[in-house]
């Protein structure tokens, strides 16, 4: 059964409109995290909801957004990107990608992934940026890679993991943040089981649904 997904635009740099746009086509609902607005405008797509204190908005919003709803939330102390997964989780979306979270600064690219980590707790994430990176839990899962592609792994902050069908396997290992899962290459079929922790999968394709 599929689960309800939601796409989620903040307003960093769009390094690949076209998966912002498959990721949409695929999504059950896209929310614009305040200024996302603007990325969301000049891809032509119609957001179902705006979530945040309404401060970055595009000056003029296109005609068609007449259906478009939109949450304010004033609270100071959360970043949009905070607000934007708490409504995605309100709404019952339980996969989320996530469009436009890198740029806007070094402060931003850092608080924004403190904040994919820290909030995205239950949630199937997936960063859509030039690439992908999915926040992977406990479980087994199988990485749709074609053979020979590279994929870095890297923990959130901290996970025991095995890795099979790559280049570099792991068997019930400790893998802490760092550089020790970067650059693998897959051989075959790749399975990463995760025991303890989270760690993020990243992938230089890009998301195409």
């Amino acid at each position: 059964m599929k689960r309800p997904s939601a796409l989620i635009i903040l307003n960093g740099d769009m390094r690949d409109p076209g998966s912002a746009r498959a990721a949409a086509r695929r999504a059950d609902a896209v929310i614009c995290a305040d200024g996302g607005a603007r990325h969301a405008a000049a891809l032509r797509l119609i957001p179902d909801f705006i979530v945040g204190d309404m401060d970055s908005l595009p000056k003029a919003l296109p005609k068609t957004w007449k259906k478009t709803l939109y949450w304010c939330d004033f609270d100071p102390e959360r970043s949009d990107l905070d607000k934007a997964l708490d409504f995605a989780r309100s709404i019952g979306a339980r996969e989320v990608r996530v469009a436009g979270a890198l740029g806007g600064g070094l402060d931003h690219e850092l608080v924004n992934f403190a904040a994919l980590e820290e909030s995205a707790r239950g949630l199937d994430l997936t960063v859509i940026d030039g690439g992908t990176a999915r926040l992977l839990g406990p479980g087994r899962h199988r990485l749709l890679l074609k053979k020979g592609a590279r994929f870095s792994l890297l923990a959130a902050p901290r996970a025991r993991l095995s890795l099979a069908g790559a280049r570099f396997a792991l068997k019930n290992e400790l893998l802490r943040r760092g550089s020790r899962g970067l650059g693998n290459r897959a051989d075959g079929k790749v399975v990463l089981t995760v025991r303890e922790g989270r760690v993020w999968v990243v992938d230089a394709a890009p998301f195409r649904g």
